[in-house]
């Protein structure tokens, strides 16, 4: 009897699909969201950087044991598609994400608020 997938691509071994989430934001919020964003953004590229540039190691012993051990560090640690590095960098890319929606949503907020002004105009106020 086959098995059901129920959209989780169990019989195909296909990962499931990304989850969808929205947001419901006040358009005063915007700039401090967008703000906290940039601050955690900003934190996170130095620890990519340092993660880039620091964290790699090197058979300390110089025996095979020791480069046996560097090689599985820097693999899961860098170098893997699963490594903490690409961890980082997947989060790093969600952030610039939402900052970018952001950007959009106060574009159109703004947007529909000078439309409604236009009106308001047009038709001598309230």
């Amino acid at each position: 009897m086959p098995s059901e997938d129920h959209g989780h691509g169990a019989d195909t071994g296909t990962p499931p699909a990304p989850l969808s989430q929205a947001l419901s934001v006040e358009p005063n919020a915007i700039p401090s969201l967008r703000s906290a964003f940039a601050g955690a953004l900003t934190k996170l590229d130095k620890q990519i950087e340092l993660a880039i540039t620091e964290v790699r190691v090197r058979p300390w012993a110089g025996d095979p044991v020791s480069q046996d051990a560097a090689e599985k560090f820097n693999e899961r640690s860098l170098e893997s598609g699963d490594s903490a590095l690409t961890a980082l960098q997947n989060y790093q890319q969600q952030l610039k994400g939402a900052m970018d929606a952001l950007t959009l949503v106060e574009r159109q907020y703004q947007a529909i608020e000078d439309d409604n002004t236009g009106l308001m105009g047009q038709q001598g106020g309230c």
